[in-house]
């Protein structure tokens, strides 16, 4: 897996942190007394992109040195890469008797090797929080604790397009934690308030997405970005971009209730969080965490956790054996970060394929991820309840 990253990888691991030089520039700017929407660093184009209340959040990374606040975002992301890791693969371990710490050896360095993890530590980029804020409430969710929500609607308030798990947990109709997130957010932005007392970034700096930076860059893996390389030099079609952006959310979240329903919220999460990638304007490669438990969710079925579905399956090796090309390809994929082959190359059918891939696998894992059967056990549950009669392993 490694030999892929460091041998055959035309991507570099390491970006410098830049991204995390841009919260700190920020951050500081505004400590001084300066507006913070106003900054840009220095020999670049590049200023805060974030909601206020992300200000607040980002407060510890802008309070000492630059090294100490390298050193601190890096230890906290892979801190949270390992917890999600054995949250995510401890499930599937015990289900398939593998032993637990086996499974977590094998499965960190290969979540690692993911050009998404990759390139949030490289990067010095905060998705890997945002993704254990969300999977926080997944957990609470389980286990019924009257908090659940506050993850979801703390991620909104840190980046915004995690609103989508907010729109999941209303037509999954979990009213509860539907109100706790919307409570969250806007008491978050309130709090944001103390930053930015204007509304500037919601109704000016929000929708500047030049900020960040061009769509046609194969960074953006996201509709938007694939439309913009395809269309390029012109400029994408904003009518077709909003049609398919609308389909792609009406797909997702249908999908993801289906999956809820079926059982797996872990796979409807997972969808959510893709298809959030998909409509959002811009989605850079570290974004896409969520292949990562779409590689768990796959690999479960491909060691043979049966699929639940609407009507018994006849031929239960073929989905397993499906889901274990799925999850090599996923793998493959991110590890050997393939669009970057592509990015230079000359322009026919191929390199169209090539420099959208992971844009097209994302559409893929959202269309056709698998809900399982028998997976919301919460852990440490020593009496779980036993399934319904149509929803046990045959």
């Amino acid at each position: 897996m490694w030999f892929l990253v460091f041998h055959v990888s035309p991507r570099p691991v390491w970006h410098h942190t830049f991204d995390l030089r841009v919260y700190r520039g920020a951050v500081r700017w505004w400590l001084d007394g300066r507006r913070v929407y106003d900054f840009v660093r220095p020999h670049t184009e590049k200023g805060f992109t974030y909601p206020p209340f992300a200000v607040l959040v980002l407060l510890p990374v802008a309070l000492g040195t630059e090294t100490a606040a390298i050193v601190l975002l890096t230890a906290v992301s892979g801190a949270l890469v390992a917890l999600t890791t054995w949250w995510l693969v401890t499930p599937v371990a015990d289900r398939h008797g593998w032993p637990r710490w086996v499974a977590f050896g094998v499965a960190v360095p290969v979540a690692l090797a993911m050009e998404p993890v990759r390139e949030t530590l490289g990067w010095g980029q905060i998705d890997v929080v945002i993704a254990a804020l969300v999977l926080a409430d997944v957990v609470a969710l389980r286990r019924g604790r009257p908090w659940a929500g506050v993850g979801i609607g703390l991620a909104t308030a840190i980046k915004v397009t995690p609103g989508l798990f907010l729109v999941y947990l209303a037509v999954t109709r979990r009213w509860r934690a539907t109100a706790v997130a919307a409570v969250t957010f806007g008491i978050t932005a309130l709090a944001g308030l103390a930053v930015d007392p204007s509304v500037r970034y919601w109704t000016r700096t929000l929708w500047q997405t030049g900020r960040v930076g061009p769509p046609v860059d194969p960074n953006d893996q996201s509709l938007l970005g694939l439309l913009a390389r395809l269309a390029a030099p012109s400029v994408p079609s904003s009518g077709l971009w909003l049609a398919l952006a609308g389909l792609a959310l009406v797909v997702g979240i249908t999908r993801a209730a289906l999956l809820h329903r079926r059982g797996d919220d872990l796979a409807g999460v997972t969808v959510t969080g893709l298809t959030a990638c998909l409509i959002s304007p811009i989605s850079w490669v570290h974004h896409l965490y969520w292949v990562v438990p779409a590689v768990a969710v796959l690999v479960d079925v491909a060691a043979g956790t049966p699929v639940a579905a609407g009507r018994p399956r006849r031929r239960p090796g073929a989905a397993r054996a499906a889901a274990a090309a799925g999850a090599l390809v996923v793998v493959g994929v991110f590890a050997s970060s393939l669009i970057w082959f592509f990015v230079a190359a000359p322009a026919d059918q191929w390199t169209i394929v090539g420099e959208n891939a992971y844009v097209l696998l994302v559409c893929g894992l959202v269309c056709v991820l698998p809900a399982r059967v028998r997976v919301d056990v919460p852990q440490g549950d020593r009496h779980p309840q036993p399934d319904p009669p149509d929803r046990r392993p045959r």
